[in-house]
């Protein structure tokens, strides 16, 4: 069985309470609960639990789930790693675990990752114009430059560097797939398609039941080349 993780009880930095953990709902008078900056309390078991899960799921931010007294509403404040690390009591084990999916999944939603299909390795795209990247490790083990597409993650054929497709016939854009196929939603007088690219954010989305069909933005001295403002005009495809 785990053994109980213990704070000092003397520790002045800490303010000890005796209330239930607002996460379990837990009141054994003989666990040990502290109380977070935000108010709601916890022990170093439930909190450690509870932020691994979060990390399980794929969100590296630890935000409170308690509900604000009286309401049905979630607390939602922000827990700072360093405070969820000190009053959770993580072991070595647990920092590396917390701190290394933390940085991989911080990475993967602000920068360009993606895994090397040789050795797996995490690789950030410097040029996001070309779809040919080369993997140092890979290279450095087999003694050979070692180049895979970003695109469908194989080993990389044809000449390079491309921004549209590799030479590997399974090589497609999923989502200009999708947005050249897609059917059309036929309104009065209309006939609209059903997905729509943001150029802002380069994603497609599904175009909501009666929205209403995109009016070409006017030239201005700060559009763009394309006719679209900065300002995150829609093109529909």
């Amino acid at each position: 069985m785990e053994q109980e993780k213990r704070h000092d009880p003397n520790d002045t930095t800490l303010r000890f309470v005796d209330r239930p953990d607002d996460i379990l709902l837990d009141d054994d008078p003989n666990t040990q609960r502290i109380e977070m900056p935000c108010g709601h309390a916890v022990t170093p078991q439930s909190l450690t639990a509870y932020c691994r899960s979060l990390l399980d799921q794929g969100q590296y931010k630890f935000l409170c789930p308690a509900l604000k007294n009286g309401t049905n509403n979630k607390c939602g404040a922000e827990w700072k790693y360093v405070e969820v690390r000190r009053i959770a009591l993580l072991t070595e084990e647990e920092q590396n675990h917390f701190e290394k999916t933390m940085a991989e999944l911080a990475a993967a939603m602000y920068c360009e990752y993606n895994s090397c299909p040789g050795c797996s390795s995490y690789i950030e795209r410097q040029k996001l114009t070309n779809l040919c990247v080369r993997c140092t490790i890979c290279t450095a083990e087999s003694g050979k430059c070692y180049e895979f597409c970003w695109q469908c993650l194989k080993t990389w054929k044809g000449p390079a560097p491309r921004s549209d497709k590799c030479e590997n016939d399974s090589c497609v854009n999923l989502k200009l797939e999708k947005l050249l196929k897609c059917k059309d939603t036929i309104l009065p007088e209309l006939s609209i398609t059903t997905v729509r690219a943001l150029q802002c954010l380069g994603e497609d989305i599904a175009r909501p039941k009666y929205c209403k069909p995109h009016q070409p933005a006017k030239p201005s001295s700060s559009s763009s080349s394309s006719g679209f403002s900065n300002s995150g005009s829609v093109l529909i495809i």
